[in-house]
């Protein structure tokens, strides 16, 4: 978690020091202090606000009456099911337009709202034999069947329809519906069949409509099941790149739920924290210009046990488009809440109640902070919300020398703090992330793995830093790494305290412990002639012009986590287990102190804005 002031809200904790400006105090969920980048414009162009199927099978004047609210609320975009089981009921050779589908689209289309087509789910005579009787969220047994479906509704809906009423009245995909969960796959997710899905599907809209954008269908918050009936979104996805899709999606569609959990909270299972995994998985495949969508997400009010307060509900919309235009804004598309209204009254059905309005169109509190998000723009915020990322032992911190802050999750995945600049992760195994150095251009940076694997991004990809050989253990041992302040090299930590340097690096001894893992932390001296080495004690190495002082000692008690150097080279501070920050000479007050007290949780600080930010 992070905690703003004393508040936990993330994953980190920020320390203020008292020379610092005043920040304003606390409301909702994130601590008001800077306005973020996103203005109410960009906010409601990259939002949306889905009906529900039901809209397909309303009396005109309901439909009206829906996209009307949908419009109203701000949104730019909305969903509509292209339900495949009433388009072709009667067989392959049918098409039944007009009952349903014609009727909503040019329903939304009249309103001003994008269109989101959500594609399935397969009729009778395409469904595969095993699924079980009166299922209506069947796979097909034949991937062309589907991509046929798909080809022809962007031939009627897209740029080159005949029909001059419905051109280019839909021009975005969502291939399928939650494929990898059960419920709407039936009779299970079935990785191989989906992929033939995909690939027969993106062809076909192409070849109706070049100017389409397909995605993939929308991810649900599922987990990874031992018996395959249910995938993690992002093992879903890296399943799909292993059967070839890669090249068959202009992007990614996700359904970041939270709920009963706010989604800025940090939690394994919260699929809108899963959003910064998802695109890692992307990069790590070649596909870092495409974007992730958001096409489905929100909190259901009611009784039900998961259910939520009408005002927590209204706290949470502000907060999922709070995160999604700063925290992720790099690499997503639109975010859609499910849903305008509940589909029935009955409060203790979980499913029902997801409206931002009961089902007599009176609106909950969520209507009218829907309509303030979409109008004035996210609440401003300190861009804190983007530490996004369980807790585990072992994270780091570093500042950009351009503004803003970055934290490093045992995973490996960086998160982008205050317009700091989000370059990519790696994705490491078994919590093998250990360090993280910024370039001084604020352009790149370094992730040190446990083996002592040096993963580069940005600028520090191209330049010359990592000339030479800073050594590879093959176990896990590397603690720390360290940039040189001139940007040309770096050296690596392990925990013996034996430093690893590039060519470029300069060469100190400073303390060497063989067998006995105890080396924390390493740092340059601000000039680069000095440096200072952190053991778990608190004992503090220097060499060169490094100046040694006195921060905190603590003889025998493995607690030192990591040591930050002022910028006149005049003092330090070193951040303990709990989060304790200990300055000494002119390294900056800490304002305010949050230690955990007694959890060990900490890995690293920084310093930023006059003060520090300690991450754990």
């Amino acid at each position: 978690m992070r905690r703003i002031l004393g508040r936990r809200v993330a994953s980190a904790v920020v320390v203020i020091s008292t020379l610092a400006v005043a920040v304003p105090a606390v409301t909702g969920t994130a601590a008001t202090a800077g306005t973020i980048q996103a203005t109410a414009t960009t906010v409601a162009s990259r939002a949306g606000l889905a009906t529900g199927p039901e809209v397909l099978w309303e009396s005109d004047a309901e439909q009206n009456a829906d996209y009307a609210a949908v419009a109203a609320s701000g949104a730019t975009w909305t969903t509509i099911d292209f339900d495949w089981n009433h388009i072709q009921s009667d067989g392959p050779d049918s098409w039944r337009w007009n009952a349903a589908t014609d009727r909503a689209v040019l329903s939304a289309r009249a309103h001003g709202l994008k269109i989101i087509a959500v594609a399935g789910y397969a009729p009778d005579w395409a469904r595969r034999p095993d699924c079980p009787p009166g299922e209506l969220h069947c796979f097909p047994a034949n991937a062309a069947d589907y991509g046929r479906f798909l080809g022809a509704a962007a031939a009627r809906y897209g740029s080159r329809s005949t029909d001059a009423r419905l051109r280019s009245s839909v021009m975005v995909w969502s291939l399928w519906n939650e494929p990898n969960h059960r419920a709407f796959s039936m009779p299970k997710p079935d990785p191989d069949k989906y992929a033939a899905m995909v690939k027969s599907a993106y062809p076909a809209v192409k070849a109706a409509d070049p100017s389409a954008t397909v995605l993939t269908g929308g991810t649900s918050p599922a987990p990874d099941a031992p018996d395959g009936t249910e995938y993690q979104p992002y093992t879903w996805l890296r399943m799909m790149y292993d059967r070839g899709v890669g090249g068959y999606f202009d992007g990614v569609a996700h359904h970041p739920y939270s709920f009963p959990t706010n989604p800025l909270e940090a939690h394994d299972w919260n699929a809108y924290t899963q959003t910064q995994t998802i695109y890692d998985v992307m990069v790590a495949h070649g596909d870092a210009a495409k974007k992730v969508w958001g096409t489905e997400m929100g909190a259901p009010t009611g009784t039900a046990s998961k259910a939520v307060s009408e005002n927590t509900q209204a706290q949470f919309v502000r907060d999922y488009f709070t995160g999604w235009n700063t925290t992720f804004r790099s690499f997503t598309g639109p975010l859609v809440m499910f849903r305008l209204r509940d589909s029935s009254n009955d409060l203790s059905n979980l499913s029902d109640n997801f409206g931002l309005m009961h089902r007599d169109r009176t609106p909950k509190p969520a209507y009218g902070a829907f309509q303030d998000v979409m109008g004035s723009g996210v609440s401003t915020t300190t861009g804190d919300l983007r530490g996004l990322t369980v807790p585990s032992p072992g994270r780091r911190v570093a500042s950009n020398p351009n503004g803003g802050y970055y934290t490093l999750a045992p995973n490996g995945t960086v998160r982008a703090f205050d317009g700091a600049p989000y370059l990519g992760s790696p994705i490491l195994p078994g919590g093998l992330a250990r360090g993280l150095a910024v370039t001084p251009d604020g352009a790149g940076y370094l992730v040190l793995d446990g083996f002592g694997g040096v993963h580069k991004f940005g600028t520090a990809r191209t330049g010359t830093i990592g000339a030479g050989n800073s050594g590879y253990f093959g176990w896990d041992i590397a603690r720390a790494i360290t940039m040189t302040p001139n940007g040309r090299g770096y050296t690596v930590l392990d925990g013996f305290g034996g430093l690893h340097r590039t060519a470029a690096a300069p060469a100190f001894a400073l303390g060497y412990w063989r067998g006995w893992d105890i080396a924390r932390s390493f740092r340059y001296s601000p000039s680069g002639n000095g440096a200072y080495m952190l053991d778990g004690f608190g004992g503090m190495h220097v060499g060169g012009d490094a100046v040694a002082r006195r921060a905190g000692y603590w003889r025998g008690w493995d607690i030192a986590r990591d040591v930050v150097v002022a910028p006149d080279n005049g003092g330090y501070a070193v951040v303990d287990g709990f989060g304790g920050v200990h300055r000494a000479g002119s390294a900056p007050l800490a304002g305010s102190n949050l230690a955990w007290r007694d959890w060990d949780h900490a890995g690293g600080v920084a310093m930023v804005g006059g003060g520090y930010v300690v991450a754990g």
